[in-house]
């Protein structure tokens, strides 16, 4: 039995517009489409010191280990690049003006290599008061750059 002209005609009808799309939301393949980027968050340019806490008693000898954030760190060459430079420690003193350098042991230890270590052995048993320090090869204080202070306590060996 062959079926009537007009159920042909309306099952055409009813596939045509099936197919056409237009009440449809289109398709986006997400393998070519690039997802939206978040812009980068602004980093505050820091030092930290990761280690030791603040408050620990250590023995010595022992490792300050220094972090920066939003800042090179590089070897001193003797002059000052933008965001560029290297760590400081000034133990039991304060950090003096940010025009002129930074003075030499036994108040600050300058870490001139680039390095992020700095192994302690010569302080006397007691409470110690530790500010990092960041400064361009001209070892003159980044008064930009956030400064980080613990306190450790020294024991008698």
């Amino acid at each position: 039995m062959r079926p009537s002209l007009a159920v042909v005609t309306s099952s055409l009808a009813l596939l045509a517009s099936a197919c056409t799309g237009a009440d449809k939301t289109p398709v986006v393949d997400s393998t070519t489409t690039p997802a939206a980027v978040a812009p980068a968050a602004a980093v505050t340019p820091a030092v930290t010191i990761k280690s030791p806490a603040d408050g620990d008693s250590v023995s010595q000898p022992f490792t300050i280990t220094l972090e920066a954030a939003g800042v090179e760190v590089i070897a001193a060459t003797g002059t000052s690049e933008p965001g560029k430079g290297h760590h400081h420690l000034v133990i039991d003193g304060d950090v003096p003006s940010d025009s002129l350098p930074l003075p030499k042991p036994p108040l600050v230890f300058h870490l001139g290599t680039g390095a992020t270590e700095k192994v302690m052995d010569s302080l006397t048993p007691g409470s110690h008061r530790i500010i990092a320090v960041f400064a361009g090869g001209d070892h003159v204080s980044m008064a930009s750059v956030k400064r980080d202070t613990i306190t450790v306590i020294v024991r008698k060996k």
